[in-house]
């Protein structure tokens, strides 16, 4: 007989409230707050302390509580009694501990993970057999196919995810017995060459060579993250490409797990066959024109009607490559980072187009974080003149006051800093969110430039914001005008000639 654990949890938040307490109810999805009691799995009483779990895969009532609570308090005694009773009437564990402190429903996000994690694994895994097999090779197998698993050092099988480390070559072998060596030392990556196989592809195929790329990007993208980390390489002129390389790496995870179940390989090879298709943007290489399909029609009004003027757009010129690698110099350039360079610039332009979609609100919850601490180092910033900026009906904005308002923005984005407490080491975090920032500024001073009347609203304050959040070292100001009240009077009139709302 199923457990109708949506019954037990109306029941146990009749129970609790029938006791007095006043209970907080969460789901176990993600950890989010419910009004519906069929749809909690966990109750929370802040006092008395305690929180009362159901637990469904392990088919479990658990029952914990602070530190301060009295297990002989009669109310408490009393709870702990019906709740064996439900235990006990559905054929389900009854579990209650002690914790030596104060519980906090934050204190459960740990499980929810768990939970969340595993339900993604089954997913990703779907049909692959769990891998086992003798101390120097493991085996996997995914309907016909076999995922063979060579490995440095004796595996240890009381230590947990042993058979997934110190690998030294993996092998998939088809129906036929065919073996093919997966190129990379990626065992995900292999997983979903074997669900390739499965379905009739080869490693040599269109769909088998695009995973073999996937593999291959990671496994440079990491090299040049080991690099830039050792080397200590990265700084303001850098870090919105750094931000963008794990961004994509983060990604390219995401989309090889996928690529493991049916659903995810099905859709792969779908949006494969739409891009060779063929929408990739195309740019002249003479005016920075983009296209998507290569034309004769751009702002130089090139005359090369072959159209040999037009290159992909994710392709790395000389002079580019050149502004990658003094981004990524130190006392001296690390040569092993040339050859990865190419590929760091397709990551950096996709991973920018990409985040522009998002931009505005990343950028607002970066601001809006009390984790957060913003703050711009020390350089000469001066503000337009409001008078000057200012234009009437008939005027239009002077170009030279327009790209000083832009190259106030240009110099906010090399100079942002942010501090967070949820950093754990070396500021990676703060690092990241500092480079959003900078990628936006950048972006709002290129639409500056170059259509100001297409500047949203929303960007707008928040670049306010931050010239805001830059001007509060300023020591001196006009007797009787607090900083705010100046700040916002020349913001507001050096747009109003945009016809944007402030």
């Amino acid at each position: 007989m199923a457990i109708n654990y949506n019954s037990i949890a109306e029941k146990t938040m009749k129970i609790i409230q029938g006791y007095g307490f006043q209970v907080k109810m969460f789901d176990s999805s993600n950890g989010k707050s419910v009004a519906d009691p069929s749809e909690a799995r966990y109750f929370y009483v802040e006092d008395p302390n305690l929180m009362v779990h159901l637990q469904d895969d392990s088919e479990e009532i658990k029952l914990h509580l602070g530190e301060t609570t009295d297990i002989d308090d009669e109310r408490i005694s009393r709870l702990i009694k019906t709740m064996r009773t439900i235990a006990r009437t559905n054929m389900i564990d009854f579990d209650i501990r002690t914790f030596g402190k104060h519980i906090e429903p934050k204190n459960y996000a740990y499980e929810i993970e768990k939970n969340k994690e595993q339900t993604m694994s089954d997913v990703f895994n779907e049909g692959l057999s769990p891998l086992s097999g003798s101390s120097r090779t493991s085996r996997q197998t995914l309907e016909n196919v076999k995922l063979i698993v060579k490995h440095r050092n004796p595996v240890n099988e009381e230590q947990r995810g042993s058979r997934s480390r110190n690998i030294s070559a993996i092998f998939i072998e088809n129906a036929d017995g065919e073996r093919f060596k997966y190129p990379h030392k990626h065992l995900n990556g292999a997983r979903a060459m074997a669900r390739h196989v499965a379905h009739g592809g080869v490693p040599s195929d269109m769909v088998g060579e695009a995973i073999v790329e996937h593999s291959t990007n990671l496994s440079k993208l990491k090299e040049f993250m080991n690099v830039v980390n050792k080397q200590g390489l990265v700084n303001e002129s850098n870090r919105s490409i750094v931000a963008n390389v794990k961004q994509k790496m983060e990604s390219i995870k995401e989309s090889i797990k996928r690529i493991q179940g049916t659903k995810g390989y099905t859709s792969f090879v779908e949006s494969l066959a739409l891009n060779e298709a063929g929408n990739e943007k195309m740019v002249c290489k003479d005016c920075g024109d983009e296209q998507h399909k290569p034309t004769t029609d751009c702002k130089h009004d090139c005359d090369d009607e072959s159209g040999s003027h037009w290159v992909k757009k994710s392709e790395l010129s000389e002079e580019a490559l050149g502004e990658y690698v003094s981004k990524f110099t130190k006392s001296t350039f690390e040569e092993s980072l040339k050859d990865i360079l190419p590929l760091v610039h397709r990551v950096n332009e996709e991973e920018s187009e990409n985040n522009r979609a998002v931009q505005t609100q990343r950028v607002a919850s970066i601001i809006e974080s009390e984790t957060n601490t913003i703050s711009f180092r020390q350089k000469s910033v001066e503000a337009v003149e409001v008078g000057a900026v200012k234009k009437t009906d008939e005027e239009v904005l002077p170009e030279s006051k327009l790209e000083t308002m832009a190259q106030q923005f240009n110099d906010l984005a090399e100079t942002v800093d942010v501090d967070t407490t949820e950093d754990t080491r070396r500021k990676n975090k703060g690092h990241d969110r500092a480079a959003q920032l900078s990628s936006f500024l950048n972006n709002f001073a290129t639409s500056m430039r170059n259509d100001p009347q297409s500047l949203d609203e929303q960007d707008v304050k928040l670049a306010g914001q931050l010239l805001k959040l830059s001007k509060q070292t300023v020591e001196h100001v006009e007797e009787n005008t607090t900083l705010d009240e100046k700040f916002d009077a020349m913001l507001g009139e050096a747009f109003a000639g945009f016809d944007i709302p402030v």
